[in-house]
């Protein structure tokens, strides 16, 4: 039911880094999804069973089929600071003031680069700023990963954001597609990774995901052509 885990291993090592010693201890679990909607779906519904009554706060502007994804899960929203038109940068201050109002321990969707559609992304000065409010807060980042490699033309320094948190002892969750950077579009191949203590230990996500619920296997072909061209496994 989790898909192609050889896969899944190589897609958590674009994350999380080639040599993690998360990944060797078996301490991220993971499944295939249907690409990065798949994948921010399957988080929907894992958050709405195991944290009912919890909100999703999402950046604005982002994405539109964000909403559309945790309004069909049934999770309530709310809105945080992240985009000044008129600087057309980062609105900073609003963003920080954002997460220190929220509640603790909230969910906040974050966009780990090339931030859709504004393609502006904090520093990593800022991302160190960020994840230490995080951390004073409680909350946890689910990191929307879907242009990784587009930001920088660097895979590694695009995962900068989710390696920091990492860093800073963080609960975190990933959600990843190779929709553009492998140009599998109509493939939909993605991940849904998690690493912390939302519902004790890493969660188990293989085996008390929703996944059955919305589909019984994601497709393996596409999952088996990155295996073979890109990895040879």
């Amino acid at each position: 039911m989790g898909g192609s885990m050889k896969m899944v291993e190589e897609t958590l090592k674009l994350a999380y880094g080639e040599d993690s010693e998360l990944i060797k201890e078996k301490r991220i679990a993971a499944v295939q999804a249907l690409s990065g909607t798949g994948a921010c779906r399957l988080f929907a519904d894992f958050q709405k069973r195991f944290r009912p009554g919890s909100h999703m706060y999402i950046p604005v502007p982002t994405w539109s089929n964000h909403h559309n994804i945790w309004k069909d899960a049934q999770v309530p929203q709310r809105i945080f600071h992240y985009y000044h038109p008129e600087t057309k940068g980062l609105d900073f201050a609003s963003l920080m003031d954002d997460i220190k109002n929220a509640p603790n321990g909230s969910f906040f969707l974050l966009h780990a680069c090339a931030h859709n559609p504004t393609g502006v992304d904090p520093s990593e000065e800022q991302w160190r700023e960020i994840s230490y409010q995080f951390k004073v807060k409680g909350h946890f980042p689910l990191f929307d990963m879907a242009y990784q490699g587009f930001a920088s033309g660097d895979p590694e320094r695009d995962a900068k954001s989710i390696r920091i948190f990492l860093e800073d002892g963080h609960l975190i969750g990933c959600a990843q597609s190779y929709a553009k950077n492998m140009g599998l579009y109509g493939q939909r191949v993605g991940c849904l990774s998690l690493f912390g203590d939302i519902k004790n230990t890493t969660l188990g996500i293989s085996g008390n995901s929703p996944c059955s619920e919305l589909y019984p296997l994601p497709s393996l072909t596409p999952a088996q052509q990155l295996e073979v061209h890109e990895w040879g496994l």
